[in-house]
């Protein structure tokens, strides 16, 4: 029994979060409110139609400000768990290209 428990532990660090999703292991709910998400539970929420008991205008909200973009999120949704795993222990995990914050323009009234 401990060696099915390994196995499969292996097999899922073999995996990348589209591939676990496949096999229905990324299907629940959502429970998170956005600012609690990880990049990938945004992604998947927002641009792959992932359940959440949050609304779809928080997470946008929380997908602009992150500068969170579908290039971005095929990439770490392709990334294998333990790839990720190892940056996030190397402190070499990948974030979303930041936006600048441009300056307000002034409303002139007639």
């Amino acid at each position: 029994m401990a060696l099915l428990g390994v196995c499969v532990a292996v097999f899922l660090n073999g995996c990348s979060a589209q591939q676990s999703e496949k096999l229905g292991m990324r299907s629940g709910t959502v429970t998170k409110t956005p600012q609690q998400m990880t990049n990938l539970e945004i992604c998947e929420t927002y641009a792959y139609g992932r359940k959440s008991t949050q609304s779809r205008f928080a997470i946008a909200s929380e997908w602009s400000r992150r500068g969170i973009s579908k290039k971005y999120c095929e990439k770490i949704r392709g990334e294998l768990f333990v790839t990720s795993v190892v940056k996030k222990l190397a402190d070499m995990e990948e974030k979303p290209d930041s936006r600048t914050v441009k300056p307000v323009q002034s409303v002139k009234f007639r």
